[in-house]
């Protein structure tokens, strides 16, 4: 695989009545091309900030965020946050244009992607609805569809199953993780839930409390194993996954 993304010594930090606050310091790591990593951390340590700084949000205090592109054109980054900001006056089809839209690219090629996606991932008896006449798991598909229809290089996912109840985010998150691997889409999640970042992703970036820094990068390898993504959650590996990274955290919290 190729790498899509570098953070090299990144540091961040940010000025508060109290003076300096070093969010995080020599941030490290590299994504490949396809790969799906989650971030894994003490609570408030940055994780969320590492997006804003790969989307541009935010500008490092220090150190080089790349992002690499198979041509010479710039990487596309797709966003998807705890809320999916469905517009309520707006039906299902004309809130999945709506990046489109803003871009300016309403064009035959990108609205029969966007109805492609749609039929492929069973959600094109929604177009006509409003967001209010579907559930918080439909709606979050919907949001997910609506980011792939401009066609991202690299998906940033911040939480985004966090606002569902627990039955829905398990059977969300397996549908979205489904969804971007049959696109072969590099994604980064963000997530407190441990079990969720074991079941979705290819690798673990464990990270220290603030200031933090990348700590341990952890591959899962179920397939390595036998093991398909329907069934982690039953297996052994899945608990020995969750015991080493519990403890990571709690020695991590128990530091001084």
């Amino acid at each position: 695989m190729s790498v899509i993304l570098k953070l090299d010594q990144v540091a961040y930090s940010y000025y508060s009545d109290t003076g300096e606050v070093s969010v995080m310091d020599n941030m490290d790591f590299t994504i490949e091309k396809g790969s799906f990593t989650a971030i894994v951390g003490p609570s408030g340590c940055g994780k969320s900030t590492i997006l804003s700084l790969i989307a541009g949000l935010l500008s490092p205090t220090a150190g080089f965020i790349t992002l690499y592109s198979d041509d010479f054109a710039a990487p596309k980054i797709g966003y998807m946050l705890q809320h999916d900001h469905l517009l309520e006056w707006r039906d299902i089809y004309h809130n999945v244009i709506l990046g489109l839209e803003i871009q300016h690219k309403l064009t035959p090629q990108y609205l029969t992607f966007a109805n492609e996606l749609l039929e492929k991932y069973n959600l094109a008896h929604t177009k006509n609805l409003l967001p209010s006449e579907l559930s918080g798991g439909m709606r979050q598909r919907i949001a997910l569809i609506r980011t792939l229809t401009l066609k991202p290089d690299l998906l940033l996912l911040d939480e985004p199953f966090s606002a569902l109840d627990y039955q829905t985010r398990l059977l969300v998150s397996k549908d979205v993780h489904h969804i971007i691997k049959s696109e072969n889409k590099t994604a980064l999640l963000v997530t407190h839930d441990i079990s969720e970042a074991i079941a979705m992703a290819d690798n673990i970036l464990l990270l220290s409390k603030s200031p933090c820094h990348v700590k341990q990068c952890i591959p899962i390898e179920f397939e390595k194993h036998g093991i398909t993504r329907d069934k982690v959650r039953d297996s052994k590996l899945f608990q020995d996954y969750f015991d080493l990274i519990w403890r990571e955290l709690q020695n991590e919290n128990t530091e001084t």
